[in-house]
């Protein structure tokens, strides 16, 4: 009876053992602290060279496969907001990116981390401070005004609704120049498109760099990292 019991124990330490290291063998991997700390616009061309993120470019990645959050020329990739405006002019077996997420499923692609425009500012936003959600962890301000105007490497988000319609978009500030402000953006809407250099576009607002019109832009939030690298 006791040597039945130490087996049945054994099984059930042998069972939880495995579950934790296969839970531990689909744990996200990603690592690159290179460009952590820097905050400026050469440091954000520095990373478009390294992970390919040209302007045109598309920010996708086929499925099955380990991601690595590089750019792709001419491959438009399913997103879900691709699919709710019934869009069809993505490549098959291409998927946009989603930040902490090993590999996309083809069978539940949009299931599981941060996709389409939030993801790529957090995927920016992690390169620059380490932080994993720099939208959730970052400071906050609630205003242009509040944040003392906006800095590169700054993400400007905003959600709102126009005509009935829900606005979501967040950015990541490129470069100011005085008055213009230049983000590095991708659009969800068309697969996954990565913008450079370009004006603040939600769906609402298209290619804005004029900073009053950002300010008055509703439902803003400004995410600025503490500036600190662990």
């Amino acid at each position: 009876m006791k040597q039945r019991c130490v087996l049945i124990a054994f099984f059930i330490v042998l069972f939880f053992a495995m579950n934790c290291c296969m839970a531990y063998a689909g744990a996200f991997q990603f690592s690159d602290n290179r460009f952590c700390g820097l905050y400026t616009t050469e440091n954000l061309d520095a990373i478009i060279d390294e992970y390919e993120l040209y302007d045109g470019w598309y920010w996708t990645t086929k499925s099955r496969i380990i991601q690595t959050y590089h750019g792709f020329p001419e491959s438009p990739g399913w997103t879900d907001a691709a699919e709710k405006l019934e869009k069809k002019g993505y490549l098959t077996g291409w998927y946009g990116c989603r930040w902490m997420k090993n590999e996309i499923p083809p069978y539940s692609p949009n299931k599981g981390g941060y996709g389409e425009c939030f993801g790529f500012a957090q995927f920016i936003g992690y390169l620059l401070s380490g932080e994993w959600n720099p939208h959730g962890n970052w400071n906050f301000y609630y205003s242009i005004d509040a944040a003392g105007g906006l800095k590169p490497g700054d993400i400007l988000r905003v959600e709102y609704s126009y005509h009935q319609k829900p606005i979501h978009h967040s950015a990541v500030v490129y470069a100011v120049n005085g008055e213009e402000i230049l983000f590095m953006q991708v659009s969800g809407s068309n697969y996954n498109r990565i913008s450079i250099g370009s004006g603040f576009t939600d769906g609402n607002l298209i290619n804005c760099t004029d900073l009053e019109l950002l300010k008055k832009l509703p439902g803003q939030k400004i995410c600025r990292s503490p500036a600190n690298c662990e």
